[in-house]
């Protein structure tokens, strides 16, 4: 048996948490919409360090077999007794080369970094959009026009 306090407790308690229940189903749904884009953000960037990581040891294996290369063809040290002027002059040109290499292979290195930058910053913007929209779509309000 209900005494009158409690009957109207219950009474006005009713609509108080049918409205924070509706809010909260709102408000999961909210989160769960925004969480979706940073998900897939955070697999994009998994994703895109493994390629960058990939793209930097192809370029540092192929550094490797041009040295290795590079020190096959030095030539026989005999030789250079005989002419030291010869041997000076061609290892001033393979000082040269293997300088040439190593730009070239910080500038590979410093492209696809900056390839991989770009791409993590455009997967960013998307979801920063995304996000936006979907709270802008959620409290059916719009950012005033800035000035």
């Amino acid at each position: 048996m209900e005494t009158a306090t409690q009957e109207r407790t219950t009474r006005t308690s009713e609509p108080a948490t049918m409205w924070s229940g509706d809010a909260a189903a709102r408000s999961i749904g909210v989160a769960q919409r925004v969480i979706a884009p940073l998900a897939e953000l955070s697999i994009v960037t998994a994703r895109e360090h493994a390629r960058l990581a990939a793209e930097l040891h192809i370029v540092a294996l192929e550094a490797l077999h041009d040295a290795h290369l590079s020190i096959l063809r030095r030539p026989a040290w005999a030789d250079g007794l005989m002419d030291p002027w010869s041997l000076y002059h061609r290892g001033w040109l393979e000082t040269l080369e293997s300088t040439r290499r190593a730009l070239t292979v910080m500038g590979a290195s410093a492209r696809l970094v900056t390839q991989a930058a770009d791409r993590l910053h455009s997967a960013a913007m998307d979801t920063g959009r995304r996000i936006q929209e979907t709270l802008e779509s959620s409290t059916g309000m719009r950012e005033p026009a800035r000035r």
